[in-house]
């Protein structure tokens, strides 16, 4: 009889084992198809629902039918903010059941147009008969501020920074860098239009160049000026006091109450409880709804990834556009 040595049966073995361990990759890849699919799919239907649905509300309080709906701005006020914004002050002025606005700050500020526009949207649900009432968190400053100059009454937390009332940019000078690395750029400009070389990035900043930048803040700052004196002038009748206090200082809520800048100190709760008696409500009885946009789960997976980071360095036309967004001088309103 035949019979098989060790080494071929070894052999044989190991073939079986290859062949074994082959199938199971086989087979895990396949599942990892299969639940990437589903999820992929299950994602799609579900971002597809929520398109259907813009806005989400979050209940923050059960009551009856009568609603107060709390708006918040957090974090940097951007276009995307006030984007956001804007679809929210839709969805409350498309629902009858709404009889008072919250605000919702806890923001340092952020751009000057983004700002404004959201002191526009504030200015619409006003305009409409609804009472805004500002409620900051741990701080509502800059920005922050100039969209809750439009509201009824402003309300911070005690540890609430709040001011910062003033218009600053910043931008980045790369002549020195090119210098080092033995890099000259050449910027040419039409003989009709000089000032297009304004604040070029790649040579140093003349004094004309700082004369007409701050040209553009005092403007800034006036509008921003205006829009408190006009918010506040139930509490601060003298314009000096105003210029007095915006300077861009920041203060702390017992220091911002004594001065007229906000109208009292409390929480989320005491400005709802405001909200309601400015909309004729039985405090503690309306329902109270924080409005949220809603987002599907990919929004947040590939906006900031490094692919998405490294995409704008693909070429040279990428890095300079992003060297360009890098220098250009940006007015905000922001605390500093």
């Amino acid at each position: 009889m035949d019979t098989i040595s060790p080494a071929k049966y070894l052999g044989f073995a190991a073939g079986g084992i290859a062949r074994a361990i082959g199938f199971a990759a086989g087979m895990l890849v396949l599942a990892i198809v299969f639940v990437v699919g589903m999820g992929i799919g299950a994602a799609t239907m579900f971002a597809g629902t929520l398109a259907e649905s813009p806005v989400i509300g979050e209940l923050y309080r059960d009551g009856n039918s009568d609603t107060i709906a709390v708006i918040p701005v957090e974090g940097i006020i951007d276009s995307y903010q006030a984007s956001r914004v804007r679809l929210l002050v839709d969805e409350v002025l498309a629902d009858d059941s709404v009889l008072a606005v919250v605000l919702r700050v806890d923001s340092p500020g952020g751009g000057i147009a983004a700002s404004d526009r959201i002191w526009y949207e504030v200015r619409r649900l006003r305009e409409s008969g609804l009472p805004v009432v500002s409620s900051y968190g741990g701080v509502a400053a800059s920005g922050g501020y100039y969209i809750s100059c439009a509201t009824d009454h402003i309300l911070a937390e005690p540890t609430c920074i709040t001011g910062s009332i003033g218009v600053i940019a910043q931008s980045f000078i790369f002549k020195d860098l090119l210098d080092k690395v033995g890099v000259e750029p050449v910027t040419l400009i039409s003989t009709a239009s000089p000032s297009k070389d304004l604040g070029n990035p790649y040579r140093a900043w003349t004094d004309d160049d700082r004369v007409k930048y701050v040209a553009l803040l005092d403007a800034a700052y006036d509008i921003f000026n205006q829009r408190v004196r006009e918010g506040r002038s139930h509490t601060i009748t003298d314009p000096a006091r105003i210029d007095e206090l915006a300077d861009g200082s920041i203060y702390t809520a017992a220091q911002a109450l004594s001065s007229g800048l906000i109208d009292s100190i409390g929480y989320l709760d005491d400005a709802v409880t405001e909200a309601e008696k400015r909309a004729g409500v039985t405090p503690g009885e309306s329902s109270v709804i924080i409005l949220r946009q809603a987002t599907s789960i990919f929004d947040d997976l590939f906006i900031s990834s490094p692919a998405s980071i490294r995409s704008r360095l693909r070429d040279a036309e990428s890095i300079r556009s992003l060297v360009n967004e890098l220098a250009a001088p940006r007015l905000m309103y922001l605390m500093r």
